[in-house]
Parts: structure tokens; sequence; C-alpha cells
């Protein structure tokens, strides 16, 4: 019971709770990583300037010219559990094969769990989780045009196999994204464009009961208006939209299978980018069939080769009692080498 309500908060908090309806397993794909890009209101395909790439978008891959690595850390439900966090480790190594090889995992936590039989019986704890280790690639076709791919196997561990349970919730399947980032000539102008996972349904019991995983596009752009003197100013947007159908019973008793609305991301940064560096970051996101509409904000901190970044972005309203959930703090670290 534990686990099925922590699968439902975890929802709520990433504003899934909409009239379309659409239901999708995985959801662990359709959390954002990285603080940098959480703070500037979940925007980012068009920037993709670090290891983050590996998610946001593979075709920014193509553009890196060090080695990097980064940790994402958040917890979901803050006010609600300690254990259900996410967390989004990665790397990339360029001039591999006349491009960047990325390398990442999503892990996603619904905590520890009690499994208890039919009758009664305690039968010990369980972890329920979801993990997608991600391999990815990103090329320039050109010195202003970058294109990746990623690979991912996706595991889904609700409530595993324990002998006194009727049946099991877990599941796997493989997904793949697609990215392009172009850097319009001036280098003040990006544009990016990532489709992610694509692949089959997820089945938890049998292939008659499958579920979609998160298969979305999204769309965007970066603009740097202002780069002089170690100060730096950027802008950027997103749209992102679901590929799965919702589904809507009408007053009629017709079935109608509309798609969700598009969630729109925006937001910015001014920074500093001395032997210290420093960054305040801002943004919106309007998801209006998810229930969430807020800013978001952020900062970041770096030293060297080191980035520290932080972001605190809003809850969803809970769709039960209408109020709304802890905004979510999220946190990375990132080093150059």
């Amino acid at each position: 019971m534990r686990r099925l309500v922590l699968t439902g908060l975890v929802l709520v908090a990433l504003g899934f709770a909409s009239r379309a309806g659409a239901q999708t397993a995985a959801i662990s794909l359709s959390i954002p990583p990285d603080g940098r890009a959480n703070g500037m209101g979940e925007a980012y395909v068009a920037l993709a300037d670090d290891a983050s790439a590996t998610w946001w978008n593979p075709g920014g891959l193509a553009f890196l010219d060090k080695k990097e690595a980064s940790l994402s850390y958040a917890k979901l439900v803050p006010d609600l559990a300690d254990d259900v966090f996410i967390m989004f480790p990665a790397m990339a190594k360029p001039n591999v094969l006349g491009g960047t090889l990325g390398l990442s995992v999503i892990y996603l936590s619904y905590g520890t769990s009690p499994a208890t039989s039919a009758t009664g019986e305690d039968l010990g704890n369980f972890t329920s989780y979801e993990i997608a280790p991600t391999v990815s690639y990103g090329t320039k076709f050109t010195n202003a045009v970058g294109f990746g791919v990623s690979a991912k196997y996706v595991r889904v561990s609700l409530s595993p196999k324990i002998a006194g349970l009727p049946s099991a919730g877990e599941g796997s399947t493989i997904a793949f994204d697609g990215g392009i980032l172009v850097k319009v000539p001036g280098d003040m102008v990006n544009i990016g464009l990532a489709v992610q996972n694509l692949g089959p349904n997820i089945s938890f019991l049998n292939a008659d009961q499958s579920d979609p995983i998160y298969r979305n596009a999204k769309l965007g752009f970066a603009i740097k208006p202002y780069d002089r003197n170690q100060f730096k100013a950027t802008v950027i947007g997103d749209v992102n939209q679901l590929l799965v159908r919702g589904e809507v019973k009408e007053t009629d008793g017709s079935i109608k299978r509309p798609y969700q609305k598009p969630i729109f991301n925006g937001g910015g940064e001014i920074a500093y980018e001395g032997e210290v560096g420093l960054a305040l970051r801002g943004g919106y996101v309007h998801d209006a069939d998810g229930s969430i509409k807020d800013w978001t904000y952020g900062l970041g901190i770096g030293y060297q080769k080191l980035d520290f970044d932080f972001a605190s972005i809003p809850g969803a309203n809970d769709p039960g009692s209408g109020q709304k959930l802890a905004r979510v703090s999220k946190f990375s670290l990132g080093v150059r080498f």
C-alpha cells in the first residue's frame, strides 16, 4: 500500500494529474536533471552544454571539448517522505570515434515498503525503484550543427517477486533518443530539438496490460544577448509535448483520446565566469494539464574546474486536497578535466 501511495505522490509532484489522463510508466524518464537547467524553468534543450546533455539533447554532446562528469540529486516529496529521491550521474568524453561519448544513469527510489501476504503474514521489506542506464553519442555534421543519439535500458521494479505474494510489479523495456543542436552563425542563438524515449511499451503482468513510457518531444531556443568581460547573460525557452494520448470520457459516454497540452518552460541566467564564478537564475513552468504554473529559481557557484548548482522548483497541486505540495530542491555537482 505504501508503494502505491508514494507512486501517486510522485506523480502528483511531477504534475501528471491531468484531465486528459495520459498514463505513462517509467516516470523517471520525465524528471529533468541538473540544477542549472531546473533553475531556468527546466528549459535546456537548446543549451545542453555539459554532461547532462545525455538527458536533455545528445546533439549538445557534439560541442563538448573537455571530459566532464556530474551528479544530480533531489528529494521529490520532501514534506512527505525522505526516501523518495532521484539521482542522475553522468559523464562525457570527447574525441571518441570523431565525436563525444556520454554515459548516464537515471535512478528513482520510491523507498522501502513492508510486504504482507493476503493472510497478514509479514514477508519482510522491499525497495521500489526505477533505473535507466544510458549510452549517448554526439558528433558534428558541420561546425554549427551537432547530432546525437541515446540508447537506454529501462527497468521498473515497483514490487519484486516475493514468495507468498500473488504477482509482481516489475517490467523492462528499451528506449531511444535523438537530438539536434544548431548554433546560428554569430554564436548568439542556439536552436535545439530532441525526441525522447521512443521504444516499446513496458509490461508488468502481461503484454495485454502494457503501458507506454514517457515519449515526448522538445523544441527550444537559447539566446546569449551579452557576453563581455567575463559577464554573460542567457535567455532560454522550451516547448515540451507528450507523445502519448490520454483518455477522456465525455458526458454522452463517448471516449476521446487527445494529446495533453504542451508544457512551456523558460528562464534566464546572469553569470560571472572568473576563477570563482557566480550565476543567478530564474524561470517559469507553465503546465496547464499538470497543474503547475509557477516560478523556479537557482544559484550556481564555480571554482576552477568545479561547479555547484542549486535549484528550487514548484510542486503540483494535490488533486485530492487542492493544496500545493512543497517545493523541490535539486542539487548538482560537476567537474571538468
